[in-house]
């Protein structure tokens, strides 16, 4: 199902960041949610949405990793 609008994410900052988890991430002092990628051109930030375009980060990029996402906490009706 994955993550929703409006979803509560519970992060957890203490995880190491691997390859593949669901990363709180700020690029260019923009937040985003994204999967963590590792290729051999550096990191990727996969989006899970076709809308949205996945992020190559580079070193002109100013990168950070927020967190590991644990949950997502779906409500349920309005």
């Amino acid at each position: 199902l994955g993550i929703l609008d409006n979803d509560l994410l519970v992060v957890d900052r203490s995880l190491p960041v691997k390859d593949g988890n669901i990363v709180i991430a700020t690029v260019d002092g923009e937040f985003t949610v994204k999967q963590l990628i590792y290729s051999q051109k550096g990191c990727i930030l996969k989006a899970a949405n076709p809308i949205h375009q996945d992020i190559i980060i580079d070193s002109k990029n100013d990168f950070e990793v927020w967190g590991v996402v644990r949950w997502a906490i779906h409500k349920l009706w309005p």
